[in-house]
């Protein structure tokens, strides 16, 4: 692919924007902005959270310039609303999950691949995004999202998006699925009839719509096929239902990006244990399962993306499951006063990014300053981070640092960290054989709220905290034997086997200051219940608690003193564009040739809404 240069990819972004601009509806996305650039930050002054607790009166708040962003995902129903008034603009992010339908690989003849696969790709994927979801959703085929950055969606040679009855009438028919009594109707490979009944969730229309398509598909394979209605809560095991019902409706969402759950989700060893609520489809194979060993348990992030890539080729054309769809999400936010908003793969425009980014739009005040609002639906539980619960944590996540922070688009960027090296015994033979080793070279301004430094030695010592508490943010460090400080700023943790994956097991826990926390104790982490700001929280996160008037509001203030510096947005990179503002809408393909062509294609996106099944 060509690379523009500067000037000609601002040319480019010109001639477009004067072409579509006006038709278009931006969504701020950081795909532009390089990772030394995102760590530019915090612009605003202050954070407030309003806690706004029905859905109607957020978007009142909205409206109303009260607030300047829903916390949340945004119910549909409020769309069109949303989309007609002045300075609000509507943003879609595609879930981190989707709608499937299990099929118990275990039971005759769903046992037999052809059988799967052809009705994956009798199965109208383009149909179900198109007119089911009205074209609020994509097609899938892949187990992992399409957000996801390990994802194989796209990389291969078919795809099961488009109805392809040819391609499974010809598979059934290699497979022996005959019609051997002239009745319309195929029977099994070995002669009993085959009869198909699909269930799904009577508590969702969009579920419903999918089984009656599912069904279809089969009837359109000459299969005779049924689907209905049943009660997921009559039954206490997933599993329970599998074995009953060949073909299930189901939705499944994730909350992170890793995708070590390969290994277990779809292993062998969990097909026949029905207590396990791993591999629902009772799916075996060997070829898939000869991957489990690398994913697992190498090292080298080349290593762990083959195992994933190849573990996904296998899983899309064995079809234990079908993925129907990957719907979008709904986030709304006002645009008259602050920009720089981040579209966060994971969270939307209500994210972490978005606060740390987010900047005045007028110059003449500077990008410092300002008060940016959010609604929440619900008060704060407890200041205790290691006890709270979700809504809590989108307010006290700007409270605190980790080594590693996930981007926007899904990947590691290095935070407290500035690197880092992953060992086995075969990269350096003095570290124990079967052991991970992993050292990190850390921040040398990273300071407390409290003004202390922040070192290698409080983050040897919040893993060992975590490690040994019993609390929830030690359950996957069981396998860590050692954190600790070569020196103020560098940092080695080794565990007791070999493993890609403890790289965030260590590098996604928030950092504990030590000259707090080993007064507290181990014994006391879920006792401790501290009540800012009349008790000042010791962080190092871009932003603090300042105020909290429970069940009404909670405000943060800005860190003055943290540890990256926020340039403005213009002067990043010495240009005045920002990147993080142009429409996603806007697809530039580039033409690699000997003539160095250009080829512009604008493609205008419907808006999309959300409703998780």
């Amino acid at each position: 692919m060509m690379k523009l240069s500067r000037k000609n990819f601002v040319a480019v972004f010109v001639l477009i924007y004067i072409i579509a601009g006006p038709l278009l509806i931006p969504n701020a996305v950081p795909a532009l902005i390089s990772e030394s650039s995102l760590k530019s930050g915090p612009y605003v002054d202050k954070i407030r959270y309003d806690i706004i607790t029905q859905d109607d009166h957020q978007v009142l708040a909205l409206q109303g310039n009260e607030i300047d962003l829903i916390g949340g995902w945004v119910d549909p129903t409020f769309l069109d609303t949303l989309q007609e008034a002045n300075n609000i603009e509507v943003t879609n992010t595609l879930r981190n999950g989707y709608g499937y339908i299990n099929i118990n690989c275990e039971m005759y003849p769903y046992n037999i691949t052809a059988f799967r696969r052809a009705l994956a790709f009798a199965l109208d994927k383009e149909y179900i995004s198109e007119d089911i979801w009205d074209g609020l959703s994509e097609p899938l085929d892949s187990c992992v999202p399409k957000i996801n950055p390990w994802t194989i969606e796209g990389q291969l040679s078919y795809s099961y998006y488009d109805a392809n009855i040819t391609t499974g009438e010809h598979l059934l028919d290699e497979a022996g699925f005959l019609d051997i009594d002239s009745d319309s109707y195929r029977e099994s490979p070995n002669g009993d009839e085959l009869y198909v009944e699909v269930a799904v969730g009577y508590s969702s229309n969009i579920a419903m719509e999918i089984g009656e398509n599912v069904a279809a598909a089969l009837d359109s394979l000459n299969v005779n096929a049924t689907w209905f209605p049943y009660d997921f809560f009559h039954y206490i095991h997933p599993k329970s239902l599998t074995s009953w019902f060949p073909i299930v409706f189901y939705g499944k969402s994730y909350r992170g990006f890793d995708v070590d759950w390969l290994a277990t989700e779809f292993w062998s060893e969990y097909a026949d244990n029905d207590e396990s609520v791993w591999n629902l489809p009772r799916f075996k194979n060997s070829a898939y399962d000869s991957w489990r060993e690398q994913l697992l348990h190498s090292a080298s992030y080349d290593e762990v993306y083959e195992a994933a890539i190849e573990m996904q080729k296998i899983w899309v054309y064995e079809c234990p499951q079908i993925i129907c769809y990957e719907n979008t999400m709904l986030t709304a936010h006002r645009t008259d006063r602050f920009e720089g908003f981040v579209n966060d793969a994971k969270d939307g425009i209500p994210s972490w990014w978005s606060n740390y980014r987010t900047h005045l739009k007028d110059k003449s005040e500077s990008p410092f300053g300002g008060t940016l609002r959010w609604s929440t639906p619900l008060d704060v539980d407890t200041f205790n981070f290691m006890t709270t619960s979700t809504y809590t944590m989108d307010i006290l996540q700007m409270l605190y640092d980790s080594l590693l922070r996930v981007g926007p688009d899904g990947n590691d960027i290095p935070w407290l960290a500035e690197s880092y090296t992953i060992e086995m015994h075969e990269d350096n033979p003095s570290i124990t054989e079967g052991h991970t080793r992993i050292t990190f070279e850390i921040l040398q301004n990273a300071t407390w709220s409290d003004g202390e430094p922040l070192t290698a030695e409080d983050i040897a010592f919040t893993l060992d905290y975590y490690r040994y508490s019993g609390n929830s943010q030690g359950s996957d460090l069981s396998d860590m034997v050692a954190a600790y400080s070569l020196t103020p700023h560098t940092l080695r943790v080794e565990f007791d086997t070999e493993s890609y994956w403890h790289l965030h097991s260590v590098g996604y826990k928030y950092i504990l200051p030590q000259h707090i926390y080993s007064e507290i104790g181990k014994e006391n982490w879920n006792l401790t219940d501290p009540q800012p700001p009349i008790e000042t929280l010791v962080t190092s996160g871009p932003f603090n608690i300042s105020n909290y008037v429970p069940e009404e509001y909670i405000e943060l203030t800005r860190n003055p003193n943290y540890f990256f510096d926020a340039i403005p947005p213009w002067e990043i990179n010495g240009s005045t564009l920002q990147p993080q503002n142009i429409p996603v809408e806007i697809l530039v393909i580039l033409v690699g040739a000997s003539t160095a062509a250009v080829v512009i294609g604008i493609v205008i996106w419907k808006s999309k809404i959300v409703v998780i099944d």
